[in-house]
């Protein structure tokens, strides 16, 4: 919420919409956010906005900064860079994973931009410095973060959508699953033979299950590119 001067008056700051910005988009989606909204928000009228941004997409850059608050890429004692790089980078991409899927719907808005702020500056040096310190080159490792970090995204947008009308209807997780598996097993084995053979295995794993598989095999190629200098 804004401050006030000694006048009563709120003093905006660039955070304070930002968070108002993140907290709406959480609250209300794509659908509820405008100028207006984010001014009653923090407590001030519309045209007092237009001193800090001109626009919502400028809302949206900041809201995309807000979106790393709170974020804590490793836990105390986490392996140093170089020593076993592979647990440091598994473990950071875990607790983003469960950092934006506390924020899913805000994601579903915000995921692809890039308008780095002060909140999202020491993840990223974090992460770079954890590659660099294992022998990636600079570009492999701006690389490399990169499609970690966007990988991630993707996953938990995939992930908070509900998976089917049985879903909304309020079926849980698993029992949409369920459903879909005997969709899958019913088909013709005589057209679909991998569909029915391995329908079990398509709609059974839990997510945590996908996110590993694909955590690790990411890690695989890197580890593969690790040293190289990108040759």
């Amino acid at each position: 919420m804004a401050t006030r001067q000694k006048t009563g008056r709120p003093t905006l700051t660039r955070e304070d919409l930002a968070d108002a910005t993140l907290r709406l988009l959480e609250r209300e989606g794509p659908g509820g956010l405008s100028m207006r909204k984010v001014a009653a928000e923090v407590g001030v009228q519309a045209a007092s906005l237009y001193w800090h941004v001109q626009n919502k997409e400028e809302l949206l850059d900041l809201a995309s900064d807000a979106l790393w608050e709170g974020l804590e890429p490793e836990p105390p004692g986490a392996v140093a860079a170089g020593d076993d790089w592979r647990a440091t980078v598994a473990e950071a991409s875990r607790r983003l994973r469960a950092h934006l899927l506390a924020h899913h719907s805000a994601v579903r808005v915000l995921a692809g931009r890039f308008a780095p702020g002060p909140r999202a500056l020491a993840p990223m040096e974090r992460l770079l410095a954890t590659l660099r310190g294992a022998g990636f080159s600079g570009p492999d490792a701006a690389n490399a973060a990169y499609t970690l970090s966007t990988w991630v995204q993707g996953f938990v947008i995939h992930e908070a959508v509900p998976m089917s009308a049985a879903e909304e209807r309020g079926a849980t997780p698993e029992q949409a699953s369920e459903e879909a598996r005997q969709r899958l097993a019913a088909l013709p084995a005589d057209r679909y033979p991998h569909l029915v053979e391995l329908a079990g295995e398509i709609s059974g794993p839990g997510m945590d299950t996908r996110f590993e598989f694909g955590l690790a095999r990411l890690l695989d190629g890197l580890e593969r590119l690790r040293g190289t200098g990108g040759d």
